[in-house]
């Protein structure tokens, strides 16, 4: 089922819980106002446990990830919370990570992941988290797979290899129809223009997490080895639907293996047109 059409049955199902439960309290309530009373107080507290608490779980991780210190983590245990939310797994995890103080902490955390995802937490891998520097205990995972030195650099902007393009305009032709018919200055000018672009949505961008569903290379070589390339995203925008989206960017020659078809890594699009996507990290 596409994620739309289960954020659609979602509200409609919330809706009328809500309905059904207001109509069931002031029916219980009119026909025996005691025993009515603890009904209504019943559900209530009931709904607010359930919806409530995810609600504050959500707010608290985005503080976190907006104000909290970063570690590199590792995951040490995993469990299945027996939960679904919206069709989506909940998993809880322990992970083990080290304060700027040297601390060793080893904290606790629930989370709702897609089941895109769910190859990606096994015990062992390594993650980049936020901590709340006042309670040590409370963490949010930023990023998963990587390590917080080690972030940038491995999807780069071509202003960052001083415009040194290395391949004729004819393979690259061959290799990309994107570049047919281009001269050398062309393809220099779209590299400019792509540089640009992936800036600008750096700076102002929403980020979220996507996974790469294809990855080409468009038969241009930057500074060596270093491969422009086009990737096809599965954009996880919070709060919204899903959706696919294309970006270009150079991967240096040492990171092939964190960019190929399945592997989640972080983006930032463009609020007024989604469409328009850069990688983040990974």
């Amino acid at each position: 089922m596409k994620p739309d059409a289960q954020r659609i049955i979602m509200y409609i199902g919330i809706t009328i819980g809500v309905l059904g439960g207001l109509l069931g309290m002031a029916v219980a309530i009119a026909a025996a106002p005691l025993f009515g009373s603890i009904f209504s107080l019943f559900f209530i507290l009931i709904f607010g446990f359930v919806f409530g608490g995810l609600y504050l779980r959500g707010r608290k991780r985005k503080e976190l990830l907006q104000n909290g210190t970063q570690a590199n983590g590792k995951i040490i245990e995993l469990w299945d919370t027996a939960v679904t939310i919206n069709n989506q797994p909940q998993i809880g995890m322990k992970i083990q990570y080290n304060t700027i103080s040297g601390q060793t902490v080893v904290a606790e955390l629930k989370m709702v992941i897609s089941r895109l995802e769910t190859a990606y937490y096994q015990p062992g891998v390594s993650c980049v988290i936020r901590y709340d520097p006042n309670n040590t205990s409370k963490i949010a995972i930023e990023s998963i797979g990587g390590s917080a030195g080690n972030q940038g650099g491995s999807f780069d902007n071509y202003s960052n290899y001083g415009n040194q393009q290395s391949i004729s305009p004819e393979t690259a032709s061959v290799l990309s129809p994107i570049f047919n018919g281009m001269t050398q200055p062309q393809i220099d000018s779209w590299l400019v223009n792509m540089d640009n672009e992936n800036q600008r949505i750096m700076q102002s961008g929403t980020e979220c997490k996507a996974i790469i569903k294809n990855i080409e290379w468009m038969g241009v070589y930057v500074n060596g080895q270093n491969k422009l390339k086009s990737v096809t995203l599965e954009v996880l925008p919070d709060n919204l639907p899903a959706y696919e989206a294309k970006c270009y960017g150079i991967v240096a020659a040492a990171s092939e293996g964190k960019y190929q078809p399945g592997k989640q890594i972080w983006v930032k699009y463009d609020k007024f047109d989604k469409s328009k996507v850069t990688v983040s990290h990974s």
